[in-house]
C-alpha cells in the first residue's frame, strides 16, 4: 500500500513517502521516543540484498533541524550497511559563508557525502547527487533512476541564479517541491520565506502561464514550521494588520485542501509575543482566513479538521487503491 508519512519531530521536518519497490525520505530528523532519525526510519527502509536502501533523500536545506542525524546515515554508507541511491539538495555550501565550527556536524556531514559523489564520473545508484532547481521536474532526479510511474515532482526554489553569494539566505534558498503521488499532490515549503516568494517564486514562476499551476496542492506543509514569515517579513505588521500580508496570493496559487503544521504544538489562537518561536498565531490569523473565505470553515473552529498537527502524533495517509485516507490516531509502532 502507497503511503505518505509526516513524523511527529517537533519543530522540524522527516516525511516517508513508500511506494512498491521505492522509498523517499524528505528531511531529518526524529520524535522523542527514537534515539536517531535512522532508528526512526529503520522500519521503512527497503531491504536488497541483505542491504538497507532508500531510493532517493531529499535534505530541504542545512539546518540542524532539517538534517539531523546525517551522520548516522554516512557511517552507515561508508560501513556499507545503507545505500542512500540518490541525494537532492539545495546546492548551497554553508562552509563558504560560515566559519565550518559553527556549522552542525550532521550538515558538514552531509557535505561530505555530496562532495564525494561529486567526484564520481559516472554516477550509478549509491552515488548520486543533484542539486535541485526552480522549473525542475521528476526527469532531472530521475535521470540515472527508474521512476516510479505513479510519481511526479516539481520543483518550485531555489533558482538557478541564487547561491552562497546571493542576498539570499540558505532558509529562503530552500528547496520547494510538490510531490505527486497517484493524484495526491503535496506541497513542501520547508523553510522558505515571503521574502523569496514573492522576489522568485511568485513573479518568475507562477505568474508564467507555463508553470502557474506548479503550486497547486490537495495538502500543504506549511512554511517554517507554522512561522508567520510565510506571509512577510515584519512579525508585528502581519499579525496586527488588517490588510491582506504581502504572501497571502502565495495560498491562491497553492489553493490546498488541507494543511500539516510539522511543529511542536498548534497554532496559538490568543496572539503571541515577538519571542516566540513558531508556529504562530500570526500564520494561523491568515491560514484561517484564507480557508474560511476559501473551504467554507465556521469562524469559531479555531483549529478545523482540515488542520492537521503532527503534534496531535504522526499523520499517516494511505492509498487503497481507489482513495486516499488520513490516519491521525496512528502509532509508530504500527509500522
Amino acid at each position: 500500500m502507497e503511503k505518505i508519512i509526516h513524523f511527529n519531530v517537533g519543530n522540524g521536518n522527516c516525511s516517508v513517502i513508500q511506494l512498491k519497490d521505492f522509498l523517499m525520505i524528505i528531511d531529518l530528523n526524529h520524535s522523542e521516543d527514537s534515539k536517531s532519525s535512522y532508528e526512526m526510519l529503520e522500519p521503512y527502509l527497503r531491504v536488497v540484498n541483505n542491504i538497507r536502501v532508500i531510493d532517493v533523500l531529499i535534505i530541504t536545506h542545512g539546518d540542524e533541524d532539517h538534517c539531523k542525524d546525517f551522520k548516522i546515515i554516512k557511517e552507515k554508507i561508508d560501513n556499507g550497511e545503507l545505500i542512500v541511491g540518490a541525494i537532492g539538495h539545495q546546492g548551497y555550501d554553508r562552509r563558504l559563508v560560515s566559519k565550518i565550527k559553527d556549522l552542525p556536524l550532521d550538515y558538514l556531514m552531509l557535505q561530505e557525502e555530496i562532495d564525494r559523489r561529486k567526484k564520481i564520473e559516472n554516477n550509478t545508484f549509491g552515488n548520486i547527487q543533484i542539486a535541485l532547481r526552480a522549473k525542475n521536474d521528476e526527469r532531472v532526479l530521475f535521470n540515472e533512476l527508474k521512476k516510479p510511474e505513479n510519481l511526479s515532482l516539481k520543483i518550485l526554489s531555489p533558482f538557478d541564479c541564487d547561491n552562497e553569494t546571493s542576498d539570499y539566505s540558505h532558509n529562503e534558498l530552500s528547496v520547494i517541491l510538490n510531490v505527486e503521488v497517484s493524484g495526491l499532490r503535496v506541497l513542501y515549503t520547508s523553510d522558505a520565506s515571503s521574502k523569496y516568494w514573492q522576489t522568485r517564486i511568485v513573479p518568475e514562476l507562477l505568474q508564467d502561464e507555463h508553470f502557474s499551476h506548479w503550486a497547486k496542492s490537495d495538502i500543504l506543509e506549511v512554511g517554517h514550521h507554522g512561522s508567520y514569515d510565510f506571509f512577510g517579513e515584519d512579525r508585528d505588521t502581519v499579525r496586527e494588520s488588517s490588510d491582506y500580508p504581502d504572501n497571502y496570493e502565495a495560498l491562491s496559487y497553492i489553493s490546498p485542501n488541507d494543511i500539516i503544521v510539522s511543529a511542536e504544538s498548534r497554532f496559538p489562537i490568543n496572539g503571541d509575543c515577538s519571542g516566540d518561536s513558531p508556529p504562530h498565531y500570526a500564520a494561523w490569523k491568515w491560514y484561517h482566513r484564507w480557508f474560511r473565505d476559501n473551504r467554507g470553515i465556521n469562524e469559531d473552529d479555531k483549529h478545523p479538521n482540515c488542520f492537521k498537527y503532527t503534534s496531535d502524533g504522526s499523520i499517516k495517509i494511505e492509498y487503497s487503491g481507489f482513495t486516499w485516507t488520513w490516519d491521525n490516531n496512528w502509532d509508530l509502532d504500527e509500522s
